[in-house]
C-alpha cells in the first residue's frame, strides 16, 4: 500500500513539473515586407526599409520564446524552391502595395506553407503630392539629391497583422516619421551621407519602431501579460537612435559621427544592439 502511495505521489509531482511547460502557448507568425522580392533593387543596393523593420520584428518575436517567426532568408529560400508559392506571394504583396487590398485566399496558402495561422505585412513609403503618389525611401533620396529638392518628407510605415484562419485583421497601425532635416533637406551628396542615413533608419527601427510593432502584436496574442517580452534577459537601453538624432543634423550628419557609426556597424552587423525603452502605440 505504501508503495502504491509513493508511486501516485511521484506521478503527481511529475505532472506538476511537466504541465507548465506544455501549457505554454506559442504562435507562429510569418512576417512579410512588401519589398520581399526587391533584393539590391535600389541605386545604393541597400536593404529596403520595410526589410530592415521586418528583420528586427522577427528577432523580437523569436526572443520572446512565445512567438515563432521564420527569418526572411528562410522565407525567400522556401519560395525559391516553390514557384507556385513564390508567384502567389508576389501577387499578394503587389496587390497590397497597389491598393492595400488583402487577398485572404492567397494569404491562407502562404501561412499554410510555413505552418502558421498569422501573417504580418509591413510596408514603408514616402507619400508625396498629398498622398496621391508614394515612392520608395531610397528613390526619394536619389531624386532629392540629383534635382536639389527641398521638401518636408515624411516616411510612413504600415503594419497589419492578419488572422488567415478567420480572414480578419487582428491589428494594424500606421507610423510616421519626418526624415528631412530642419531645412527640409533629404539628400546624400556623397557615399558617407547615404551610409549615415541607412544607419539612421536601422537604429530608428531597432530602438523604436520594431519594438513598438512587436510589443503591440505580442499583447494581441497575450493580452494579460504584464511584461511584453518576458524572456528577454538584457533590457538595458542602448539609446543609439536618440544619440544619432540629437548629436547631428539629419540627414547631413557630422563626419566624425559617420565614421564612428561606420566602424561600429562594420565590426558587428547589429549583433550587439540592445533594446530601448518600451514604446506603445495608440
Amino acid at each position: 500500500m505504501k508503495n502504491i502511495i509513493k508511486i501516485i505521489f511521484a506521478v503527481f509531482m511529475l505532472l506538476i513539473m511537466i504541465l507548465p511547460a506544455k501549457a505554454m502557448v506559442t504562435f507562429n507568425v510569418v512576417v512579410l515586407p512588401v519589398d520581399l522580392f526587391k533584393v539590391c533593387a535600389n541605386y545604393y543596393c541597400y536593404p529596403e526599409v520595410s526589410e530592415i523593420i521586418s528583420t528586427d520584428v522577427i528577432e523580437n518575436f523569436n526572443a520572446t520564446g512565445r512567438i515563432n517567426s521564420p527569418s526572411l532568408n528562410y522565407v525567400r529560400k522556401t519560395m525559391a524552391a516553390n514557384e507556385t508559392l513564390r508567384k502567389q506571394t508576389y501577387k499578394v504583396l503587389a496587390e497590397y502595395t497597389k491598393s492595400k487590398n488583402l487577398d485572404f485566399a492567397g494569404l491562407k496558402e502562404i501561412s499554410k506553407a510555413f505552418n502558421a495561422k498569422s501573417i504580418l505585412i509591413i510596408s514603408n513609403t514616402v507619400p508625396i503630392d498629398k498622398e496621391v503618389a508614394r515612392r520608395n525611401v531610397w528613390e526619394m533620396l536619389v531624386l532629392s539629391t540629383n534635382f536639389d529638392v527641398s521638401y518636408p518628407y515624411t516616411m510612413e510605415t504600415n503594419a497589419v497583422l492578419l488572422d488567415t484562419v478567420n480572414d480578419l485583421v487582428m491589428w494594424s497601425n500606421t507610423y510616421t516619421k519626418k526624415i528631412s532635416d530642419n531645412n527640409d533637406n533629404f539628400k546624400a551628396p556623397n557615399a558617407s551621407d547615404a551610409y549615415a542615413i541607412l544607419e539612421y533608419f536601422k537604429m530608428y527601427s531597432k530602438d523604436i519602431l520594431s519594438k513598438s510593432i512587436s510589443q503591440n502584436i505580442y499583447l494581441r496574442f497575450f493580452p494579460k501579460t504584464i511584461d511584453p517580452q518576458p524572456l528577454v534577459n538584457d533590457t538595458k537601453p542602448e539609446g543609439a537612435y536618440f544619440r544619432f538624432e540629437s548629436d547631428s543634423n539629419i540627414p547631413a550628419l557630422q563626419n566624425q559621427l559617420i565614421q564612428q557609426q561606420r566602424q561600429k556597424y562594420s565590426e558587428s552587423e547589429d549583433d550587439n544592439e540592445q533594446y530601448g525603452d518600451t514604446v506603445f502605440s495608440d
